[in-house]
């Protein structure tokens, strides 16, 4: 199989499907095998977990290049085109490069019947590959044990907040997902993000002799203690301007990670240059405020209740909520009612996917100042504070109208 161009690899990939997923590792194992891969880089640091992973990634990814590495990162889901998922030392590649490593893959590869996360991450290790780089960054997409960011050894997990999501997938219960995403600890050192008892009681266990550190046990008063060889560094919200609350605690994970990375791989650690990295850095779709819209990718409980605490905390309204989901989630009463009480009118437009919520169906759950719209631009008629939330896919048709506030 060859493709001529990346429109023709595009629509191969749409034709794989977007959230069609097979569980196991064998055809990741079967393609790094003929293709030769091994590890992706010097280092690689292997982020699972529900809320966060792509800000922690990002963070982590970003303090290693503003070090002076050569970074590899490695995301999922991508908002406007599938060439966000994959960058090099900060930067996309282009649609040449893309093809090139395509071909590269299919034609090693094109009876294993990669899907369309598999084939990604395929191109993604093989790109990092051939780069020589110092680290990358690989972000799980669904899971942890099945998941084929899970193909390669790792020097570190990170583990962000685990919370409900997927649950069609992994399983019903909190436990369930738990187990699911421990099986990316055991293999190397870990580090974790706050996490229920009983998710944590489920990592320590799967991670048991390894070194596994919580960014609980930094926690103090003004914000989070990080240690490090050359002494503690203190991550407050003051040195995060324009970030929500919730990105403390991504970024303090991301620094947390990094202190482990750079002691084993002997690399400089900067506490100065880290929380300027820190500040610095932002994301699209995560708490962007672009003109009179605010732009968050919370889209799932545990994402739209820090959402709604940042909100809250604050004391801001809008005029507008633009709100979608995806059929698949769980959108508990008590998370639609603080979303209600953020807004005085509701927007709920058609979404051109399949997967996404029926707007009449989703605007009766959102009670009687809910109204649907054929589609997003028809939704953000008008020059009113508007708040845009629900969904990633919701987000990335946002960033589709408006491409100019995309972060390049």
């Amino acid at each position: 199989m060859k493709f001529v161009s990346f429109a023709g690899f595009e629509e191969y990939l749409d034709g794989l499907g977007l959230f069609s997923m097979q569980l196991g590792l064998s055809r990741m194992h079967e393609a790094l095998g003929r293709l030769g891969l091994g590890r992706p880089g010097r280092m690689v640091a292997h982020v699972v977990g529900t809320n966060g992973k792509g800000s922690t990634s990002g963070f982590l990814e970003a303090l290693a290049r503003g070090h002076g590495l050569s970074t590899g990162l490695y995301i999922s889901p991508h908002l406007v085109g599938v060439r966000e998922r994959i960058r090099v030392r900060g930067r996309m590649l282009p649609e040449e490069r893309w093809l090139q490593e395509a071909n590269a893959v299919m034609g090693a590869c094109a009876d294993v019947g990669l899907t369309y996360f598999e084939l990604l991450t395929v191109m993604a290790l093989r790109i990092f590959g051939r780069e020589g780089l110092d680290l990358a960054v690989l972000e799980a997409g669904l899971g942890g044990t099945h998941d084929a960011t899970c193909a390669v050894d790792a020097d570190l997990a990170v583990m962000t907040p685990v919370g409900m999501d997927h649950e069609h997938v992994l399983g019903p219960a909190l436990a369930d997902i738990a187990r699911d995403k421990a099986g990316a600890l055991g293999r190397c050192p870990a580090v974790t993000g706050p996490q229920e008892p009983e998710v944590m009681e489920i990592f320590r266990a799967a991670g048991a002799g390894r070194d596994f550190l919580c960014l609980d046990d930094c926690r103090v008063e003004a914000g989070f203690r990080i240690p490090t060889e050359s002494g503690p560094v203190l991550l407050t919200p003051d040195l995060l301007p324009g970030h929500p609350p919730y990105q403390l605690g991504n970024a303090a994970l991301a620094l947390l990670a990094w202190s482990r990375l750079a002691r084993s791989g002997g690399w400089q650690f900067d506490a100065g240059l880290c929380t300027q990295v820190l500040g610095r850095t932002r994301f699209s779709g995560r708490f962007r405020r672009h003109g009179n819209v605010l732009v968050d990718g919370a889209h799932n409980p545990m994402g739209l209740a820090a959402l709604c605490d940042a909100l809250e905390g604050s004391g801001e309204r809008f005029e507008r909520l633009v709100f979608q989901a995806m059929r698949d989630k769980t959108l508990e009463p008590a998370i639609l009612a603080r979303l209600r009480g953020l807004a005085d009118e509701i927007v709920v437009p058609k979404l051109a996917l399949e997967r996404a919520s029926d707007p009449e169906d989703l605007a009766a759950l959102l009670g009687p100042r809910a109204r649907v719209a054929p589609d997003l631009g028809a939704a953000l008629q008008g020059e009113v504070k508007t708040l845009v939330c629900g969904s990633l896919y919701l987000v990335g048709a946002y960033y589709e109208l408006h491409p100019e506030h995309l972060e390049p």
